[in-house]
């Protein structure tokens, strides 16, 4: 294989070499006009430049000041791109396994392009492939049903991760990955989105195995809450949203300005969410819960302090002062049932940001795993590892194995990098490597299930502990905390 040049499906691409890893960033995997379903990318006939990551998917996150990013140059609609990194030194005919990553962002924000899968790539022996897809209104939100229109797809940003899977399929074995060893990965709506891939038929085939950081099937909305936030951004929108040539015609920022304003009116509920479509997606909670999901090795954990991200960032972006969450239990589980979880959390600050961690992240992951630990190998960890600032909080594990831009950028440098955290996060890559190489982690980690709950802690010093938080675990026994936001 040549080092730079490549042949896809679409035509020859040129990378570069950096950091001990081949790189060929701003690959094209599919073209969509806006509201429409992805199709395959043109062709072209000339080598392309693949040596800087192409545009990221329009996004909109925070404050009027904050809005204006939709207007940066590095933001298109065209969009629908990878990023694939190898090792230096891989061999010409040597095939090995392949990480798809699928970023998180609450579906609205964030993009394949801030994770640099070169370390990863060049220290786990891998190929790792990261990719873009529609967030926001451009993604998920159902306006298909308001306009009464068959011309909207569903779930938009579910169908281009697809897409993305069957590129990955097609052309990979190119860059030195083999499409019979695929495994899927994400972290916070990434991990959400892993869950639902794995109870969709459509993208079976298109992997071997999962990992999922931080998130099951939590953030997602009913098909009748979709359809109400549909109807909120069509009053938003006014005759710009009465059909599908209008939505076309507007201007990004009122598609943008209108998802501010349901954001605005709902708060601690994501403005734009995945929904249970009954098409692309089971059509209820119950479905999923039901259902098998696909057979395959499956890595999947939390991180101790989850909210605490959340409470840095502007807006009630998630449920977490005591009155919200109390609201959201009892209306989704009835009083007797909310009380007897309310009641195992002490009535302090740590109590509040443990239950809105669980409800949010942990036990929906948590309940995720024991179902799918009752049919295919599972493993489960949760990370403990503080920072001085924001505690064991939602991202910070991602910091120790992916080069990271932004906030997180910011958490990974909080506190100094001494040689237990660079460890650590050495002990991190090599389980997540050897997972993606071998369907399980390395040998010191034991497999989980329901009964026994073994969990690996990572910390400066890390164990293994039989049910950590036990009573916590017993309270949500039974309620999958999906129920809680899907609703």
């Amino acid at each position: 294989m040549n080092n730079q040049v490549v042949a896809t499906q679409s035509g020859l691409v040129r990378g570069s070499s950096a950091q001990g890893a081949r790189r060929w960033l701003g690959i094209p995997y599919a073209q969509a006009a806006r509201f429409t379903a992805p199709v395959a990318a043109p062709t072209w006939a000339d080598v392309r430049d693949a040596t800087v990551p192409g545009p990221q998917c329009p996004q909109m996150y925070g404050n009027a000041a904050k809005r204006a990013r939709i207007a940066q140059p590095d933001f298109s609609e065209d969009c629908l791109t990878v990023n694939i990194y190898a090792p230096d030194d891989l061999g010409e005919d040597e095939r090995l396994p392949v990480y798809v990553w699928i970023h998180g962002g609450a579906f609205v924000a964030g993009s394949g392009n801030s994770y640099d899968g070169s370390q990863l790539a060049r220290d786990g022996r891998i190929i790792v492939v990261t990719i873009n897809y529609r967030v926001g209104v451009l993604g998920f939100v159902n306006l298909g049903a308001t306009l009464k229109s068959a011309d909207i797809p569903s779930n938009l940003g579910l169908r281009d991760q697809i897409f993305a899977l069957t590129w990955v399929r097609t052309n990979i074995a190119a860059f030195g990955g083999d499409p019979d060893r695929v495994t899927i990965g994400g972290q916070s709506a990434g991990s959400m989105s892993v869950s639902l891939l794995l109870h969709i038929p459509a993208a079976r085939p298109l992997f071997q195995q999962a990992i999922m950081q931080s998130g099951a099937v939590s953030l997602i909305h009913s098909q009748a809450k979709s359809e109400a936030i549909g109807r909120q951004y069509a009053a938003a929108l006014g005759a710009g949203g009465r059909d599908l040539g209008a939505l076309q015609a507007l201007n990004l920022h009122a598609l943008f300005e209108a998802q501010a304003a349901v954001g605005a009116a709902n708060p601690g509920t994501i403005p734009a969410s995945p929904w249970l479509d009954g098409d692309l997606v089971p059509g209820t909670l119950a479905a999923i819960q039901e259902a098998q999901a696909a057979p395959v090795p499956l890595l999947a954990g939390a991180t101790r302090d989850e909210v605490r991200l959340f409470e840095l960032m502007p807006g009630d972006i998630l449920p977490t002062s005591w009155s919200a969450l109390e609201t959201l239990l009892r209306g989704q589980l009835g009083v007797e049932q909310a009380q007897a979880i309310l009641a195992t959390y002490p009535r302090t600050k740590a109590g509040r940001r443990a239950l809105a961690s669980d409800l949010t992240f942990v036990m929906p992951t948590r309940h995720f795993a024991d179902r799918h630990a009752a049919h295919s190998p599972t493993w489960f960890y949760r990370f403990d590892y503080a920072h001085p600032i924001a505690g064991a909080t939602h991202g910070l594990d991602l910091t120790l194995t992916w080069p990271m831009h932004g906030l997180r950028a910011a958490l990974a440098r909080g506190g100094r990098m001494t040689g237990q955290r660079a460890a650590l996060g050495q002990r991190m890559t090599r389980h997540i490597a050897h997972f993606v190489r071998h369907g399980g982690p390395e040998e010191d980690w034991p497999a989980y299930d329901a009964a026994q709950g073994q969990v690996k802690i990572f910390n400066l010093v890390d164990r293994v502990e039989a049910r950590p938080d036990a009573d916590r675990w017993r309270a949500w026994a039974g309620q999958d905390v999906g129920v809680g936001l899907v609703a």
